[in-house]
């Protein structure tokens, strides 16, 4: 557990390196970056539950030229190591039952580096082979938004069970 943790930590460190030295020059964060990052999250949670993988692609950051990860997404059950790894294990679970839906009021964002912020969302996510199987559960959500030459972008998603 403790290896896997500093792995993730590394990870999180180089994505944030990377978001860095993409930026053209590095200012701190203001009242509209922060709206661009519940703007971005929105439009994540928004295409997974329409199932829109596209859509849902496109919030994820890339990896600068050379780095190993560009996405992370650890989970109690699983762990995702990069975009394609995430955007495959979504595929298939968008075949099921799949919302996900943060409480709008609650979300936060906490700027960690000019170029890096946190996002703490209070999330319902509803899941299931089918509508017979799905059930909702309570998730604390935290992620991870650094600033790309696109525009804010995920870099590392952590949900959180919140029972």
């Amino acid at each position: 557990m403790k290896q896997r943790l500093l792995s993730l930590l590394a990870s999180m460190a180089f994505v944030l390196a990377g978001a860095t030295a993409h930026a053209a020059t590095p200012r701190a964060i203001d009242a509209q970056d922060i709206q661009d990052i519940r703007t971005v999250f929105l439009q994540q949670a928004a295409a997974a539950t329409a199932h829109d993988i596209a859509a849902f692609e496109r919030v994820f950051t890339s990896a600068p030229q050379g780095s190993p990860y560009e996405v992370t997404f650890v989970a109690r059950a699983y762990q995702y190591w990069s975009k394609q790894a995430v955007i495959e294990h979504f595929k298939e679970t968008f075949k099921g039952v799949w919302k996900f839906e943060p409480d709008p009021a609650t979300i936060r964002v906490m700027p960690l580096t000019a170029d890096s912020a946190e996002i703490y969302a209070p999330t319902q996510v509803t899941f299931g082979t089918s509508d017979a199987t799905a059930k909702t559960s309570p998730f604390l959500v935290c992620e991870i938004a650094v600033r790309t030459p696109e525009g804010w972008r995920i870099a590392t998603i952590i949900p959180v069970p919140a029972q």
